[in-house]
């Protein structure tokens, strides 16, 4: 059965391709061909490859040339975008390619239950070590409370720093922008409300969007596919702490 799982610090999916249109994810992707080659489609033209790395906010098109995929969002504050982007053997413009350990991570997908946190353990070049104690604890107040309207100006001001320092580190350690990292964020606690079975709209306001066109925009600018699309689409979602099925 597809499966899509979110833990901290990583999201990920194992089926078939849904066939998104072209996004830009604020945060860094994975995706790996499962049963054969990828074609990336991307701004410079088309690229073929086994595996395929995007840094946060690239936009690109993958697309399955058979059979299922593993797609692995990495949230930028567990493991900056480096550790997978070391991983890949070859690159393409701004496109990492052919992961070290795509066999493996294939052979793991094959599994009758894959294990998310060994996929993601296996995908990163090791323990991360940490970042900026300041940017940690802000990463962590937005995944705890991605509702919470945070301005830029304020935390700059409350860290001693100029807005333009503050959101340049962000972006330094993070590896995307303070306002795309919150939008991230949202997004992931509105999908996890909705599999835990409320209403989408409700879900997609109390998350944090102004408005559910809102959130039907930035979930499609940067999955690609309409939310309703994924949640219909017969995936079974595991958050962690209990397993949905849905669909």
């Amino acid at each position: 059965m597809p499966t899509a799982w979110a833990r901290p610090g990583h999201i990920g999916y194992v089926g078939p391709d849904l066939r998104p249109d072209t996004h830009s994810p604020p945060v860094a992707m994975l995706t790996v061909g499962l049963d054969g080659p990828l074609i990336v489609h991307t701004a410079r033209g088309l690229i073929r490859t086994g595996s395929s790395f995007a840094p946060a906010r690239t936009a690109h098109r993958v697309v399955a040339t058979q059979g299922w995929i593993l797609v692995l969002f990495i949230d930028p504050s567990s493991a900056p975008a480096t550790m997978i982007a070391d991983e890949m053997t070859a690159a393409a413009g701004a496109f990492g390619l052919s992961h070290r350990r795509e066999r493996e991570l294939v052979e793991l997908c094959a599994e009758p239950v894959a294990d998310p946190d060994l996929l993601y353990r296996r995908a990163i070049a090791g323990p991360y070590l940490g970042t900026d104690a300041r940017i940690a604890r802000l990463a962590a107040a937005i995944r705890d409370q991605p509702a919470n309207a945070l301005r830029a100006d304020q935390i700059a001001a409350n860290l001693g720093l100029s807005t333009g320092h503050f959101l340049h580190l962000f972006t330094q350690h993070c590896g995307t922008t303070f306002r795309g990292y919150q939008r991230w964020n949202r997004m992931v606690t509105a999908i996890t409300h909705a599999v835990n079975g409320h209403d989408l709209t409700r879900s997609a306001i109390d998350a944090g969007f102004a408005t559910p066109s809102h959130f039907s925009e930035s979930f499609r600018a940067m999955i690609g596919l309409p939310a309703t699309t994924m949640l219909g689409a017969g995936i079974h979602f595991d958050l962690g702490t209990r397993a949905v099925p849905h669909g």
